[in-house]
């Protein structure tokens, strides 16, 4: 089961990418440019995060397994 220990290092990942989100909306002057960096963030970013993720677990298992 997945518990707080296990989940621990996922978390901690997960605040490392909330941090450069940030600090890359931050370089936006306006605060109307911060939000539509935000909503662009939710809308755009978070698909090219899980993809990565995906194409990461497929490098992972290849290099494990040998599977190409």
């Amino acid at each position: 089961p997945w518990d707080a220990e296990l989940m621990a290092p996922y978390g901690a990942l997960m605040m490392e990418v909330a941090r450069r989100e940030l600090d890359f909306m931050e370089t936006h002057a306006s605060d109307a440019e911060q939000v539509e960096m935000a909503v662009a963030s939710a809308v755009l970013f978070q698909p090219v995060l899980r993809a990565l993720h995906r194409l990461a677990q497929e490098e992972e298992s290849a290099r494990r397994y040998g599977i190409e």
